[in-house]
């Protein structure tokens, strides 16, 4: 049997549990207990839920609804930014309202999106940035902007850490640093917070302070979590925002939005392997052409006030050779599902479809504990509709990350000699 895996969401919601989901995480089931609809092709069980029909539409629908208080809770701290950073200017700390102001609220199919991806409800709903051109200076965080921010009643919200099952054992702040941080200024941060954060700058060189907030003066019913970034300054900000549209946004799709490239495991020679390969090269030649060259200008700009700069540029024979990346992907979507598909028709498939039926909430309620063949007959139909289906949606992101890429290239590409003379 081909070692192949069907991915889901790793939630399912009801009626009422769609009016909690914007504030508690969707937890993720337990994947080794048959406790619901599983499938394996590969001996590793996997969930596979009934999720509502109009789960879009019911979110989307009930997320704009909340649209308006999210803007009062947002305008509350665009103001209060406002007065931290004057009262803070002395220790370098800035606030550019109007960049914020543009989109100081998640919208609601980013929201989903972005639920979809995680299997948890987004915690950076309203969201704002500060400026500290001494970012690597941590009392400033500690000592300055947070008792400021405190002061007008906003406190570090609490994230889950330890868990036994939905009970929540203990909690930490939900705070990072993601600079490299010597071992010696870490203790610039109290104890509590350092504890919590990685000190350390992501592969694509964007570096940062984040943390969330709770609104402790906010009286509606829920407490919306309010995300803080703190960069050192209007470059790294500008910088983030080009590589987030060309670069970000393209990698995310390819490896956190497809189906076939979230497989464990993928065999030896597999069309899944194949695309995992792929991705993770044009992911490092993005980063090494586009994204690090441009944070790296940010923070000499922002940081270390040095003017010259790095060049960012894909050259040409790469922009070439990623088409041909993204092309390969494209075509080993369908032969991956078809065979996933024609494994599913199979005879030797039949006794795990069994094992889905026994394991279904139906089979457990009758009292007829028999497997029919009408029962593997629906279940396998099932199945291959799902497939069908996320063939469907891969072959939509991988054709969306390819227009994507190709305003890169248009962006960030070296023009070859035939382009220069046109």
């Amino acid at each position: 049997m081909m070692n192949i895996q069907l991915l889901t969401p790793k939630f399912s919601l009801n009626q009422k549990e769609l009016q909690k989901t914007h504030n508690r995480p969707v937890m993720q089931s337990n994947l080794n207990d048959l406790t619901a609809d599983t499938v394996s092709f590969s001996g590793k069980e996997q969930v596979v839920k009934n999720s509502v029909t109009t789960f879009k539409e019911i979110i989307s629908g009930d997320y704009e609804k909340r649209m308006p208080s999210y803007h009062i809770i947002a305008n509350r701290l665009m103001d209060t930014l406002d007065a931290v950073a004057r009262e803070l200017a002395e220790f370098g700390v800035t606030f550019d309202r109007a960049y914020c102001e543009k989109n100081p609220v998640k919208k609601a199919n980013s929201f989903i999106s972005k639920l979809i991806r995680s299997g948890e409800a987004p915690l950076d709903r309203v969201r704002a940035t500060l400026y500290s051109e001494n970012i690597y200076d941590l009392s400033i965080v500690n000592d300055k902007i947070l008792p400021a921010l405190e002061k007008r009643g906003y406190v570090i919200s609490l994230i889950p850490d330890k868990m036994s099952g939905r009970k929540v054992l203990s909690s930490k702040p939900d705070f990072d640093v993601r600079l490299d941080i010597p071992e010696d200024a870490r203790k610039q941060l109290s104890a509590d917070l350092r504890n919590v954060a990685s000190f350390k700058q992501l592969s694509s060189g964007y570096r940062d302070i984040q943390f969330r907030l709770e609104d402790t003066l906010y009286t509606g019913k829920e407490k919306t979590p309010i995300e803080i970034l703190i960069v050192a300054g209007k470059n790294t900000s500008k910088a983030k925002e080009l590589e987030s549209y060309y670069v970000y946004d393209i990698t995310r799709k390819l490896s956190k939005e497809m189906h076939i490239s979230r497989i464990e495991n993928p065999g030896l020679n597999s069309p899944a392997l194949r695309v995992k390969n792929n991705i993770g090269i044009i992911t490092q030649q993005l980063n090494d052409y586009i994204s690090k060259p441009l944070f790296t200008n940010a923070a000499n700009l922002d940081i270390y006030q040095e003017k010259t700069l790095l060049p960012v540029k894909l050259p040409a024979a790469n922009c070439k050779t990623l088409l041909g990346l993204f092309e390969g992907i494209r075509t080993k979507i369908p032969i991956h599902y078809n065979a996933r598909i024609e494994e599913v028709k199979s005879d030797e498939y039949k006794p795990i479809l069994e094992k889905l039926v026994k394991a279904s909430e139906e089979y457990k309620k009758r009292d007829d504990k028999t497997v029919y063949i009408d029962d593997i007959i629906e279940k396998r139909a099932e199945l291959i509709k799902m497939l069908k289906q996320y063939k469907k949606d891969d072959l939509t992101a991988i054709r969306t990350a390819t227009e994507r890429f190709k305003e890169t290239v248009q962006k960030f590409g070296e023009k070859t000699k035939t382009e220069k003379t046109k």
